[in-house]
């Protein structure tokens, strides 16, 4: 039997390399935003519960675009993702912002609504319906252990820009640490570099396994990202800091948290620049 496993879908970014609100824009001829693919696949995999963390001004445009297309029987639930709401005892930066503080407050921010296991995934990336029943599946025969579903490095880039990933090291299929790389980018054919924590551009190999954000959580993730948000906020971060969900998650696995890594046996599809949108549509047009 399929365990009960809720979707959390991190909506809430503003999508300043795309232009815009990435999560609505709609792919193809589908007249549906690429999200739709992907709760479309939890939902085959036995998923019905799905929360949707998104900004203020995008809930009416998410009841009136998104929701009618959504199976009746999936229960939803709407996560605005304030800048206040923070840990007790925090305070709030004095710095002018109107960007979310990043996707480890975004999963925090959706704490009332996360009481079972959970997949976490962005709006904006397709993982394909093999990722899905893969992490559905883990939690029907593990209570303890998270997962995540990672992606070779060459099979994940834009060909219009940078992206960032979560680079992964992994041994005997459990992830053993993850680090943050960002604007990562093929420089041949078969020679790829990122910048990597410290800020300095470093080779990497195609075959490097990523993380796409997409994961398996059990509960007790959320007491970890509330004393990480603590550090956070504690360390006074600027206009445009971010508290990354993948920080929350290396310093879970070194205080011994097993997580275990599945690798994807379809291709990732993502949207990251305008570009990008255009180069999806036939794909998704064959699957309405």
């Amino acid at each position: 039997m399929a365990a009960a496993v809720s979707l959390l879908v991190l909506a809430g970014g503003m999508g300043s390399r795309f232009g815009g609100d990435k999560q609505l824009a709609t792919v193809g001829q589908t007249g549906r935003p690429l999200l739709y693919f992907s709760v479309m696949d939890a939902y085959q995999a036995g998923v019905r519960h799905l929360v949707l963390v998104i900004r203020q001004n995008l809930q009416t445009l998410f009841s009136e675009q998104v929701l009618p297309t959504l199976p009746a029987d999936l229960r939803v639930d709407f996560v605005v993702q304030q800048l206040d709401d923070i840990p007790s005892g925090c305070v709030l930066p004095a710095v002018a912002r109107t960007k979310p503080w990043g996707t480890a407050h975004a999963v925090w921010a959706a704490r009332r609504q996360l009481t079972q296991p959970f997949i976490v995934i962005n709006a904006d990336d397709y993982y394909g319906a093999d990722a899905m029943l893969k992490l559905v599946q883990h939690f029907s025969v593990s209570v303890n252990s998270w997962a995540m579903v990672a992606y070779p490095l060459a099979l994940t880039l834009s060909e219009h820009g940078g992206v960032n990933r979560g680079c992964c090291q992994v041994e005997a299929g459990r992830l053993l640490e993850v680090a943050e790389w960002t604007e990562i980018q093929a420089d041949t054919d078969s020679a790829f570099s990122g910048l990597d924590g410290k800020g300095i551009r470093r080779p990497l190999s195609g075959q490097q396994l990523v993380s796409m954000n997409i994961w398996g959580f059990t509960p007790n993730l959320l007491t970890r990202l509330e004393t990480q948000l603590r550090q956070f906020f504690n360390a006074g971060p600027g206009d445009k800091t971010e508290s990354y969900l993948p920080v929350a998650v290396d310093q879970a696995l070194q205080q011994g948290q097993p997580l275990a890594v599945m690798v994807s046996t379809e291709a990732w599809r993502g949207i990251t620049y305008p570009a990008d949108l255009a180069a999806l549509g036939s794909f998704f047009d064959n699957k309405i």
